[in-house]
C-alpha cells in the first residue's frame, strides 16, 4: 500500500531507528515497501541488506534523493519520511484514518500538539499518492516536502 521513502540525509543509525519504527507496519501490510535514497556511507549497506530495504544510490539535494525514491516506489502511497526526526509511537493510527476518510488528498504530517506548533513545526513526513505525485513536479525546491504539499493542497494532519 504505501512506500516509504528515507532520503539518506540522517546518520545510520537514524535510519536504523526510523526502520525499526516501521516494521510492525510493514508485517500488518500498511508499509509495502522502504526506498533509501542517497549516496553510500559505510553501514547504510548492511543496514539495506538486513532490513530488505531497496537503495538507490543517487546524489544531489534532499528533493533529487526524495525524487529518485519516488522514481523507483511501486505502493499506490508515497510516505517521504525526514529520518532525522524520527516517527511518533502512534502514528500509525492518524495515517491509516486519512487514508481511510481522507478521499485520496495528500497529507502534510505534522507533530501533535497546539495549534502553534502545528502550523510553525517542520513536518515529519508527506503522504501522496503516487498518481497524483506522477502529476507534479515532483520534490524540488526548498524544503521539497513543504512545497509539493502547497502545490497538491495537502490536509495538515498531527502525528
Amino acid at each position: 500500500m504505501i512506500s516509504v521513502i528515507l532520503p539518506a540525509v540522517a546518520p545510520v543509525h537514524a535510519l536504523a531507528q526510523i526502520l525499526a519504527q516501521l516494521v510492525p507496519a510493514a508485517v500488518d501490510g500498511l508499509v509495502k515497501e522502504v526506498v533509501i535514497a542517497g549516496a553510500a556511507e559505510p553501514g547504510l549497506d548492511g543496514l539495506v541488506e538486513d532490513s530488505g530495504a531497496r537503495f538507490v544510490a543517487v546524489s544531489g539535494d534532499r528533493g533529487s534523493l526524495l525524487a529518485a525514491g519516488a522514481a523507483v516506489a511501486r505502493g499506490d502511497w508515497i510516505l517521504a519520511l525526514d529520518p532525522s526526526r524520527g516517527l511518533p509511537e502512534a502514528w500509525r493510527g492518524p495515517v491509516e484514518a486519512h487514508l481511510a476518510g481522507g478521499a485520496g488528498a495528500a497529507a502534510l504530517l505534522v507533530p501533535a500538539g497546539g495549534l502553534l506548533a502545528r502550523l510553525t513545526a517542520a513536518p515529519l513526513g508527506l503522504l501522496v499518492r503516487r498518481l497524483d505525485y506522477a502529476a507534479t513536479d515532483g520534490f524540488a525546491g526548498y524544503a521539497p516536502e513543504k512545497a509539493l504539499a502547497g502545490r497538491l493542497k495537502a490536509r495538515r494532519v498531527s502525528i
